[in-house]
């Protein structure tokens, strides 16, 4: 049996090969021999499987190595406090000398500071150049010794003070010639003439020359004055221990004026008329 396969497979295979033989020609034959043949399907149906890959594997990032750093040092900053500024500033008066004389009331005032810094004389603001060097004029109002004071400040506030005397030699005044008191008529005159009140007083009001001394009073009391320049005067008399009653005031200046007054001290138990001029 096996025999027989052999043989016939054997034979297939030369048919085949014979078959080949004969379809082969010249190209020019078989270009003009060929028709056109149509295409068939095949009978079987061939399966292509296109295995699926597996994605390929997603290589999982190496986590980095952290190397620990050694700590590095702190660097010590060292703050630079700036030091707060404390020391008054400079103040130096170059002009006028101390004490110095001067026969004008305008004097110039200069001297020197720090920079920046301002300088006062009172409310008045001196002139002050970038260097330090500042001008005021001022007046010197009194006759005589006048102090003229200073102030510095600087920007962080801190002041400084200094001063200078200064002189003024004021022209001499001629003195007008004194005017002779004027004369007038001495008059006197009593006010109440009585009084009820403890202590006891009487007042007198009058005009005369200037500068007449007049003396009021008796022996429980007296008063003076002196006439002034407008020539009227007045002035007021208290009887201390005067007994109730009316009893003699007398008046009398230094010029040789006399008068003689009345005055009643009022009591519980009765009073009496004022005084007048006799």
């Amino acid at each position: 049996m096996r025999k027989a396969l052999v043989f016939v497979a054997a034979f297939a295979l030369v048919l085949v090969a014979g078959a080949a033989v004969a379809f082969m020609g010249t190209p020019e034959e078989d270009a003009a021999d060929a028709k056109p043949q149509a295409l068939e399907k095949p009978t079987t149906t061939s399966s292509t499987f296109h295995e699926k890959e597996d994605p390929p594997e997603k290589e999982e990032p190496k986590e980095e190595e952290h190397k620990e750093e050694p700590p590095k040092e702190e660097e010590k900053i060292e703050e630079v406090k700036e030091e707060a500024d404390t020391d008054p500033p400079d103040l130096v008066i170059l002009h006028p000398e101390n004490e110095q004389h001067f026969d004008k009331k305008e004097v110039v005032f200069e001297g020197k500071t720090e920079p920046g810094a301002e300088v006062w004389a009172g409310k008045y603001q001196a002139e002050t150049d970038a260097e330090g060097n500042w001008r005021i004029v001022l007046l010197l109002t009194n006759d005589g010794w006048n102090s003229a004071a200073f102030k510095a400040k600087d920007a962080a506030g801190n002041i400084a003070h200094a001063s200078v005397k200064a002189y003024y030699d004021a022209p001499e005044k001629e003195e007008s010639p004194k005017e002779e008191p004027k004369e007038h008529d001495f008059s006197a005159h009593q006010k109440y003439g009585s009084c009820g009140e403890d202590p006891p007083y009487d007042k007198w009001t009058g005009t005369g020359t200037p500068g007449t001394e007049i003396w009021i009073g008796n022996d429980w009391g007296h008063g003076t004055t002196t006439i002034p320049e407008s020539g009227k005067w007045h002035l007021k008399v208290t009887f201390g221990d005067m007994p109730c009653g009316t009893h003699q005031v007398v008046l009398e200046t230094n010029d040789g004026d006399r008068k003689v007054y009345e005055f009643t001290r009022v009591c519980e138990e009765g009073g009496g008329e004022g005084g007048h001029d006799k």
